[in-house]
């Protein structure tokens, strides 16, 4: 009895296998065919990369913001301005602050070796605070200015690459062109979209041709 019941139990499962089998070769062929028939019109050699009219849908490109920044030669005169700037006011601000030590130095010896009377004492160290405030105030008003000398900066770049790809989608006419940049949502990006060393070699035509008109 418990002997049909095994032979029983293990005849069910065996059919059960076979059936799940059967199921599963026939999904596997009707995806062979359904992407079989789609390929055979539009034939592509193996590895071949897929170019942009292929693909169905909205035409999209990006660029890298990162590759941009780095070969982009406007980017580099604006990098160099805005460190020479950034020089001259270190610079002051260097030479404002070791101007103030010296004064600081300065009274406190006098202090020691007992030079000053009390009252001149007080009115020099009333006046060493308030040129230490001006001094912080200085420091605050020379980063503010470096501050917006950045912004500014990047406001007009992004006004000029803007401007170029407004008038360059005039002819490649693409419904969306992405800014692609490590760490943003954007994780991954297909490179036959990637539109960058085209606009960057374009944008550096146009930089240079400027350039010789000054």
């Amino acid at each position: 009895m418990t002997e049909n019941l095994e032979s029983k139990g293990k005849s069910h499962v065996l059919r059960l296998w076979i059936v799940n089998l059967v199921l599963m070769i026939g999904l596997i062929v009707l995806y062979v065919l359904h992407f079989s028939s789609k390929s055979e019109g539009q034939p592509q050699k193996a590895g071949q990369p897929l170019i942009a009219e292929q693909i169905t849908g909205p035409r999209i490109a990006f660029i890298d913001s990162d590759t941009l920044m780095v070969q982009y030669e406007l980017v580099s005169e604006m990098v160099k301005s805005f460190e020479a700037s950034t020089r001259v006011k270190e610079a002051t601000m260097r030479k404002r602050q070791n101007e103030f030590e010296l004064k600081v130095n300065d009274f406190q010896q006098r202090v020691q070796s007992g030079s000053i009377s009390m009252e001149i004492a007080q009115i020099t160290e009333q006046q060493l605070m308030t040129e230490q405030q001006e001094l912080m105030s200085l420091r605050d008003q020379l980063s503010d200015q470096l501050a917006k000398e950045e912004f500014d900066m990047n406001v007009q770049l992004l006004d000029i690459v803007t401007i170029f790809l407004e008038d360059y989608n005039r002819t490649r006419q693409y419904d969306l062109i992405f800014n692609f940049k490590k760490g943003t949502n954007l994780f991954i990006a297909n490179q036959v979209y990637d539109i960058t060393p085209e606009v960057i070699e374009l944008l550096n035509q146009e930089y240079q041709l400027k350039s010789r008109k000054k």
